[in-house]
């Protein structure tokens, strides 16, 4: 089973955390078959230090103008041909372990656990009913899932882009599973769009699929 990483790197505040994001994937015991950043004009000595450790494939999109740049990701997942993708913001960190021991599951969906301020939250077990009756979003962002429930349903461009693309994977028929385990870390920091954004909006938007 072939395995992608993609992310969306927008915004110079976010250029910076393109370093340790390679680095944290280069370091996996088991290796990407693809890697693909979609950007909106990362620096080339950046670009260049990437390309040494990754050899990934860039696509620099900067239109059409979204609300949310994040959801500019659908353009990586668009050329990158793998059974599995996983969407790892690029402020993220992954496990060095975070692709192994889930391959082969049967299901479409792999919920990875994650540490943020410290705190860990292993994955657990869940269901597509327990996410469609959910009043929180119960999977990491990073949780890998078949390439047929993205050209499903894209990500959309809503600030809760991982939440809805879980429920809409449910609707969809998608099988849940998860490693029980912490598998990447979730870093909190001032540039994240989640601490400049009207929450209970973005909830109604969620309620509404």
């Amino acid at each position: 089973m072939s395995i992608g990483i993609v992310t969306s790197c927008y915004g110079s505040a976010y250029y910076g955390f393109l370093d340790e994001w390679s680095a944290a994937i280069l370091e996996l015991n088991t290796s990407p078959d693809w890697v693909t950043i979609a950007h909106d004009g990362v620096p080339e000595h950046i670009r260049r230090k990437i390309d040494d450790r990754l050899e990934p494939t860039w696509i620099n999109d900067q239109s059409p103008v979204v609300q949310h740049p994040q959801v500019h990701v659908n353009e990586a997942i668009g050329i990158t041909f793998t059974d599995w993708i996983l969407k790892v913001d690029v402020d993220d960190l992954l496990y060095p372990y975070a692709l192994d021991g889930w391959q082969d599951t049967d299901a479409d969906v792999v919920s990875f656990g994650y540490r943020i301020d410290l705190a860990d939250h292993p994955s657990r077990a869940i269901t597509a009913a327990e996410i469609l009756q959910r009043i929180d979003n119960p999977i990491g962002s990073c949780s890998p899932f078949r390439r047929w429930v993205w050209e499903m349903n894209e990500f959309r461009d809503l600030l809760y882009d991982d939440w809805a693309f879980w429920i809409e994977a449910a609707q969809a028929g998608a099988e849940f599973t998860n490693t029980g385990r912490v598998d990447y870390r979730y870093r909190s920091h001032p540039e994240q769009m989640s601490r400049r954004i009207d929450h209970s909006a973005a909830l109604q938007e969620i309620r509404g699929l």
